[in-house]
């Protein structure tokens, strides 16, 4: 199970460092120095328990008059494990307490404590440092003028700091008057401040926070942000380590302008294959005057390597909640929710699936709803018949519908077995024939008169070849080009078979397409491979479809046989470069169908992603990018924006401003989204929405403020350029 990266664990380290004897920090220990060998120069006595207490120095003496042991020059002085280093001790045998003073250290699991001296019972370990510092786990540093030890599991520290960075350079630190901790309960705060280079910045009288060393129970880090249709906004969240296999997290915010929103987001993870996560969220919009609320749950189960499960709940308001608080674009302008399970069982080359969904239309005050209730399809993977070389395989489904659009229930069963021939005809061609047989079966309700079935069939060819290919170069160097040239040939007979039922056919996906087809598709494929990458870098496929029965209709007046003539190009010929693009284009129109572009590049310091969707019917134009440029090791900035062409708007854009050193970070985010609001007269009203986001990362600590989701990924990370 995660635990949220904003939890606010300043106790934690602090915690682990107190523990002189039995600190269990989660972290993995930093190496320390060993401490020093017991010489033969030394003198035991019995501690509380009857272990005994090792003593070692370069001088040992005992007193019988004042029973005290005084030790000088490089003391050791050990306890179970209770250990300490110094110059000078005086430990008296009678109350089992002792003084030690000079170059004191500490060494304990996770932690490397130095001090000016310390006050200490060897009986129980409980004690008092005075002018300590140290390091703890990975990269915690700290200092404090005074560390008391009264109980096993409480602490107090008095003019305390603490930090990420390194001892030499503390750009930030966390300054505390007083802490009271109590171990794997709470951790209390008294006038603690946050200073960078010794400024302070942040100050609260009062804080708390879980002090534990692991997955805990605390509140988080706020968020600050704001918005010009939401005003000022500060997100509280509290973090509830429920048990070992699941946690949530406690949602309280507050926007200037709508309102007070409550969250709840939980997860689980009982085993290692099953897992989910729960949200719910509300708010009663004071701006829209309507509650906006917005329920999901996604469930994933796999009962073993054959049998898995997944499940999703997906509820909003009739006001989109994810349209007004998503940062996803696509969240934002989809027009269903979606609700499904499914489960789905394989075993060989058979598989076996229950699937239900149901979907509602957004915003619309008599949306559509589409219910699968449930679809139940068997699968058979290609395989050859026993002694033959025949190739079987097919599907069946049986699934029942409701949609209001249709106007009720409608059932329906599917099946389609094949059968092919593939068969070299020669050395240079494969020729795979096919013959297919379809039933589709149709009714209103399980008593329904009229209940009807297409059935015909369907038949086909492939032939691939001759394949073509050559070697370019040498070595690591080398470079292979293939060319495969394919012919495809797929018929469905007219309507003179089953044509009745076949055009009654109800409309719900592609299963019930079954017009008649005359289909003959040339395609040509290139792809490059490179030695160096050890994969394909460039792939090139043409084709386009010749229908051979809207060539012979002579009921209009141009019949338009050849369909869209298809073009997709991807290629990524290095880790810094990829450019994809795919069109369809009609000769017969003079124009594109649908346009998709994709570019990605990075050189250096500079990275450059542009994205370009075009759709001629219904028209749709848009077009995404992202430019970010490092000024330096800690400078980078970046810019992005989603450009609607048609309409000749911005739909989002984000500006982003990051500063990182060694040990904090610090972003701003300013962008704006294109908001719209269904009005009570059907229509729409469209604003800009202004966003800003501040956000200071203490590393190792968490985040203070709010960042923004990106707006738009980068195609090629930084890391990849060639000049890294």
């Amino acid at each position: 199970m995660h635990n949220p990266r904003l939890i606010f664990r300043l106790s934690a380290p602090v915690c682990a460092l107190f523990l002189f004897a039995a600190a269990a920090a989660a972290e993995e220990p930093s190496p320390a120095s060993p401490l020093p060998p017991v010489r033969k120069d030394q003198q035991s006595s019995p501690g509380d328990a009857g272990e005994k207490i090792r003593i070692s120095a370069d001088g040992i003496t005992y007193s019988e008059e004042e029973k005290t042991w005084d030790a000088k020059g490089d003391i050791l002085i050990k306890y179970g494990d209770f250990a300490v280093t110094g110059q000078e001790c005086k430990i008296e045998t009678e109350n089992q307490k002792g003084f030690i003073q000079g170059d004191v250290r500490l060494q304990v699991e996770n932690a490397d404590i130095t001090a000016r001296s310390m006050e200490f019972s060897l009986g129980s370990g409980y004690g008092t440092l005075r002018g300590a510092k140290g390091v703890i786990g990975k990269n915690l540093t700290f200092s404090a003028d005074k560390i008391e030890r009264p109980s096993a599991d409480r602490f107090l520290m008095e003019e305390g700091v603490l930090t990420t960075c390194p001892s030499d350079n503390q750009e930030w630190v966390f300054k505390a008057k007083r802490l009271d901790v109590r171990m794997e309960q709470i951790a209390i705060f008294k006038d603690v401040s946050l200073q960078f280079y010794g400024v302070p910045v942040f100050y609260s009288p009062y804080w708390f926070a879980p002090a534990v060393t692991k997955r805990s129970t605390g509140f988080l880090l706020p968020g600050i942000g704001y918005s010009s249709t939401g005003g000022a906004t500060v997100k509280n969240s509290l973090f509830w380590a429920i048990s070992g296999q699941d946690d949530a997290t406690l949602y309280l915010d507050w926007m200037d302008k709508r309102g007070t929103r409550e969250g709840v987001e939980y997860r689980y993870a009982p085993a290692e294959r099953t897992y989910g996560q729960l949200n719910l969220d509300y708010l009663y919009d004071r701006g829209l005057e309507t509650p906006l609320y917005s329920a999901k749950f996604d469930h994933r189960m796999k009962f073993d390597d054959y049998l898995d499960s997944m499940a999703r709940v997906d509820i909003e308001s009739r006001t989109s909640y994810g349209k007004e608080f998503d940062d996803s674009t696509l969240l934002r302008t989809r027009r269903y929710t979606d609700s499904f399970f499914n489960v789905h069982s394989t075993g060989g080359p058979y598989a076996l699936s229950l699937t239900g969904r149901d979907q509602r239309e957004l915003e619309a005050v008599n949306g559509e709803i589409f219910t699968k209730q449930p679809e139940l399809l068997f699968s058979a993977m290609p395989q050859y018949v026993d002694g033959l070389p025949a190739v079987v395989d097919g599907s069946a489904s049986a699934a029942s519908f409701f949609t209001n659009r249709l106007g009720g229930d409608v059932n329906r069963f599917d099946a389609r077995p094949r059968l092919s021939l593939p068969f070299a005809a020669s050395r240079y061609f494969n020729v795979t024939p096919w013959v297919e047989g379809r039933s589709t079966w149709y009714s209103r309700s399980t008593a329904d008169t009229n209940a009807f079935a297409a059935n015909y069939y369907a038949a086909g060819a492939g032939v691939e070849g001759p394949r073509l290919n050559r070697i370019f170069g040498a070595g690591d160097e080398a470079w292979k080009h293939v060319i495969t040239p394919r012919i495809d040939f797929s018929y469905v007979p007219g309507y003179e078979i089953g044509g009745d039922a076949r055009q009654q056919a109800i409309q719900l996906d592609a299963l019930d397409q079954h017009d008649p087809k005359t289909l003959v598709t040339f395609s040509l494929l290139n792809r490059i491979y490179s030695r160096t990458q050890a994969d394909e870098i460039v792939r090139l496929n043409i084709s386009q479809p010749y229908d051979y029965r809207e060539a012979q209709r002579v009921d209009i007046a141009q019949t338009r046989p050849w369909r869209d003539l298809a073009v997709e190009f991807k290629s990524h010929p290095a880790g810094w470069l990829l450019f994809n693009t795919d069109f369809a284009y009609s000769h017969y129109d003079h124009d594109f169908s649908a346009i998709n572009q994709e570019l990605g590049f990075t050189w250096d310091d500079f990275h450059i992603s542009f994205d370009r969707r075009f759709v001629n019917t219904p028209r749709s134009t848009f077009s995404s990018g992202v430019v970010g440029y490092r000024l330096s090791k800690a400078f980078t900035t970046e810019i992005s924006a989603i450009y609607d062409e048609d309409r000749q708007e911005t739909t989002g854009s984000l500006a982003t401003v990051k500063w990182e050193s060694c040990c904090w970070g610090v972003s701003f985010n300013a962008g704006t989204r294109l908001r719209t609001e269904l009005l009570a007269d059907g229509s729409i009203r469209a604003e800009t929405e202004n966003r800003f986001f501040f956000s200071i990362n203490l590393k190792g600590i968490g985040d203070i403020g709010e960042k923004s989701a990106p707006l738009v990924a980068p195609k090629v990370p930084w890391q990849e350029s060639p000049g890294q």
